[in-house]
């Protein structure tokens, strides 16, 4: 699984990572398979990588893990 690090980090102890998991998913009320998130610790998250690369792929701005299911939700 691929961990992702800020490119400008500086090895500082509260430096987030992110660590890609395709198992990363819940089921909703209908059933269906939803991306989904978890901390493993305060500055480590494990995330599905359509959650990861909702976040990274060519983004103007950083948006929060509960912006982007927000937005999974409407589609």
């Amino acid at each position: 699984m691929p961990a992702y690090r800020f490119p400008g980090a500086s090895g500082r102890f509260d430096d987030i990572i992110v660590i890609e998991d395709p198992d990363m998913v819940e089921q909703d009320a209908s059933g269906a398979l939803r991306p989904t998130f978890a901390f493993i610790d305060r500055f480590t998250i494990r995330a599905h990588p359509a959650l990861v690369d909702a976040l990274v792929e060519r983004a103007e701005r950083l948006w929060s893990l509960a912006e982007v299911l927000g937005i999974l939700d409407e589609t």
